[in-house]
């Protein structure tokens, strides 16, 4: 039997790099080249045997789309009016707990600062 760790996947510097447990949703953005000043952002996918959340191959998750297509309507909903600020000890962090689905030990508490 072969398996992964898919949480310990996230984690590999070798794939993410030295900063691997750094916030940057950068790593998923590249900058378009365009011909006015705007400056463009643009999403490029990992490969899905690097980042397997929803799996790869014949056997991939088949809510991804749909579960991608969600989150950029609530990040896009949210983030526009409202900061989101993680509520957490000093010094505490998340545990993840191992499931069918990644989870983490009591949620991740935040706290919604509406943007002035």
């Amino acid at each position: 039997m072969v398996s992964y760790h898919l949480y310990a996947m996230g984690k590999v510097e070798r794939l993410w790099g030295k900063d691997w447990p750094e916030f940057r949703p950068e790593r998923w953005l590249e900058k378009e080249e365009t011909i006015t000043e705007e400056e463009k952002w643009r999403f490029v996918a990992r490969d899905p045997y690097t980042y397997p959340v929803f799996h790869a191959g014949p056997r991939v998750c088949l809510g991804k789309e749909m579960a991608f297509l969600q989150m950029k309507r609530v990040v896009a909903g949210v983030l526009g009016r409202f900061k989101v600020v993680p509520v957490v000890e000093d010094g505490g962090e998340p545990v993840y707990l191992t499931a069918l689905t990644s989870k983490m030990k009591g949620g991740l508490p935040v706290k919604i600062v509406e943007r002035k």
